[in-house]
């Protein structure tokens, strides 16, 4: 039997590649265990929703203080560039227009969040590594491998940053797996995670890394198992219904969700 061969009778027996999905992530095991109609509107029956302006906010500051750590003499006006010009960029990769009232707002606060987040990188040095990617199988008996980027990658932490607009009363459990994931990376380095609102930092350290481990284990294999069920997308998402109360249901996922769910 050739390569190939062997390579589609493995797919065949993996419900995670029957349905389409060649890697996991933190991002899918934490949708699925906070929203698993949304999960499988996303992921088995292509409903797709455009990111909010927040997303834009953290992925603009972190690119600018990822330059400055790794740069300590760059100036304000070549920071701004970066933070300003990726706030920019994505909102007209996303067709949202600079005069958008949310867009508006969160541009003008990036200075703040940049700040906020320098206050607490600008003491570590130079970073090893910049959105390290890591891809791994966690478990032996989860054949589909975890796909993930790491922030920074420092030499004695690991460090993840998040902007929020809300002071977190808490360390979120679905961050927390997060961080464990990437452990398998990086064993013996700390893992922290860096909220930043406007006007301070909090960091919290995960330490109870291998019961963490655990549990995006046991979710994996819960999901690896449901998959199972049925090569059948739409039987699968007649088993759950969608909270359409949650703030992760956007009105274009709404909208988009009423042709797998209208006659269930």
């Amino acid at each position: 039997m050739n390569n190939q061969a062997q390579e589609k009778i493995l797919k065949s027996n993996n419900p995670f590649t029957r349905h389409g999905i060649e890697h996991l992530s933190p991002s899918k095991i934490n949708l699925w265990i906070s929203d698993p109609a949304l999960f499988i509107g996303t992921y088995l029956c292509g409903m797709k929703g455009s990111f909010g302006v927040g997303a834009f906010r953290g992925n603009a500051v972190e690119l600018a203080l990822s330059k400055k750590v790794s740069n300590n003499s760059l100036s304000k006006e070549a920071v701004d560039e970066f933070l300003y010009g990726s706030f920019n960029e994505q909102c007209i990769e996303n067709n949202i227009s600079m005069e958008d009232i949310k867009a508006q707002k969160e541009r003008s606060s990036l200075g703040s969040y940049y700040q906020q987040a320098l206050n607490v990188y600008d003491r570590f040095g130079q970073p090893e590594h910049y959105q390290h990617k890591v891809y791994y199988s966690i478990h032996e008996d989860i054949p589909t491998p975890f796909l993930g980027y790491i922030d920074f990658v420092f030499k004695d932490a690991i460090r993840d940053l998040k902007t929020t607009g809300i002071r977190p009363s808490k360390f979120s459990e679905a961050h927390q797996r997060q961080l464990a994931v990437y452990s398998k990376a990086f064993p013996d380095k700390e893992l922290w995670c860096d909220y930043v609102t406007k006007k301070e930092a909090m960091s919290f350290k995960l330490q109870n890394v291998e019961e963490t481990l655990n549990q995006v284990i046991k979710i994996s294999l819960g999901l690896q198992k449901f998959l199972s069920i049925s090569d059948d997308p739409y039987e699968l998402a007649s088993m759950h219904y969608p909270n359409y109360d949650s703030w992760m249901w956007s009105e274009e996922m709404k909208n988009q969700s009423t042709k797998i769910w209208s006659n269930k």
